[in-house]
């Protein structure tokens, strides 16, 4: 009888360790990580009215013609016009073409009250890509915003251009201990604490890692930052 009960209370030592690793397993999971993020715009830094588009559209996507079948431009920005922050001189700033055709693009880096950009990149993508430009250190101060815009040369049309833009402000966020953290936890970090562009940017050194629901999450945050952007990660360009 003695050894019955020593058996039962082994095997139901040993199930209880099973269920715990089971769960411990299903918290850990990049797809919990994916359901877990969640953006929160800063109220008090980082809005501006003016992120604009030009071309036959006002909007952060843009496209070359109305059916969208040759070219269509879009910002990997909030939809809301707003919280456009990063917490380095240097940030990552990501854009998405979608074409069936080879097309031509400019990038320009400005700072609004001068003349001349401050950085220019020319590039030309041969199929539907996402485009990613990192900025020369030290070219963000703290507290000033920055405006960023591509223009693209369109396929069927080559004397038309279309063009988008947005902002970046840089902020310090000293207190965020992201050090020790995974490129998906950081990426949650950022986005809960309203940092748009280093949450994005976290996103994609995670897809550069084999993370395979990198592009789910940056879409999740799209949507919650209620953008008309579409995002398509199988080619990723970085400049």
């Amino acid at each position: 009888m003695q050894q019955l009960m020593t058996g039962l209370k082994s095997a139901y030592l040993l199930s209880s360790a099973i269920l715990a690793g089971c769960i411990t397993l299903s918290l850990i999971t990049p797809g919990f990580a994916g359901e877990r993020i969640r953006w929160t715009p800063d109220a008090e830094r980082g809005s501006i009215g003016s992120t604009l588009s030009g071309g036959r559209r006002g909007q952060e996507a843009v496209s070359c013609n109305a059916s969208e079948d040759t070219a269509r431009l879009s910002l990997i920005v909030p939809g809301d016009r707003s919280r456009l922050l990063t917490t380095v001189t240097n940030p990552t700033l990501t854009w998405h073409v979608a074409t069936v055709v080879p097309v031509s693009m400019t990038f320009h880096f400005s700072d609004p009250t001068l003349a001349n950009p401050i950085y220019t990149q020319n590039l030309e993508i041969a199929k539907t890509s996402t485009i990613s430009i990192t900025l020369p250190k030290e070219t963000l101060t703290t507290g000033k915003k920055y405006r960023w815009t591509v223009l693209l040369s369109c396929p069927d049309e080559p004397q038309t251009e279309i063009s988008a833009r947005s902002f970046v402000e840089r902020v310090d966020r000293e207190s965020l201990d992201i050090n020790n953290l995974s490129s998906l936890e950081q990426a949650s970090v950022y986005a809960n604490q309203g940092i748009w562009y280093d949450a994005i940017a976290a996103l994609l050194e995670a897809r550069s890692q084999g993370v395979t629901n990198a592009e789910t999450m940056v879409q999740t945050l799209l949507e919650q930052g209620q953008s008309q952007a579409e995002v398509n990660l199988s080619t990723v360009v970085h400049l």
